[in-house]
């Protein structure tokens, strides 16, 4: 019993330092990862709201008979944008028209960028087809990205026939 008195059952400071050296090293080497997976769970999110008002607008404009618009309101899609009935055919909110659903500004450095055709709006008729409000031919594409183009891409296509296509390309800027 007395060989047993002499024996430590604690760290030394040296244990207790490598340990905490490691535990550093490892938090250092995860937390880019951790920010890493944080956009992209932000584009994923941002994507799928995207998604969900688009076919909120598409079935609508059917259901209503009226043009259901997603309208970012001033070309940055970013800045959140809002899914309302279009009862007066002007392409702009107007007070009086059913508001269907908004959507709120997105995370810093995440962006939303829309081509030519769909840089303000997305326009679904009654058909449910997409036009512009002058009845020209509306299709394009909406990118979504991180400032640090560390993160995929991901693209929205928007046919003519107002059906929607997803599509993921390699990390980049939008």
């Amino acid at each position: 019993m007395d060989a047993m008195a002499g024996i430590s059952r604690g760290f030394t400071l040296i244990e207790a330092l490598v340990a905490l050296a490691l535990v550093a090293l490892l938090i250092s080497l995860g937390i880019p990862a951790m920010s890493g997976l944080i956009r992209s769970y932000q584009l994923r999110t941002a994507s799928q709201a995207l998604i969900i008002s688009l076919n909120k607008a598409r079935q609508a404009s059917v259901t209503m008979r009226v043009p259901v618009l997603v309208d970012n309101q001033d070309e940055d899609w970013s800045a959140g944008w809002r899914v309302y009935a279009d009862r007066n055919d002007n392409a702009r909110w107007d007070e009086g028209e059913p508001i269907l659903m908004e959507v709120g500004p997105q995370p810093a450095g995440l962006m939303i960028r829309g081509n030519a055709p769909v840089r303000r709006y997305v326009r679904y008729t009654p058909r449910g087809r997409t036009s512009m409000a002058s009845g020209a031919f509306q299709a394009g594409t909406l990118v979504l990205c991180h400032a640090d183009g560390k993160v995929a891409v991901r693209k929205l296509v928007i046919s003519a026939t107002g059906r929607l296509r997803r599509t993921l390309g390699p990390p980049g800027h939008c």
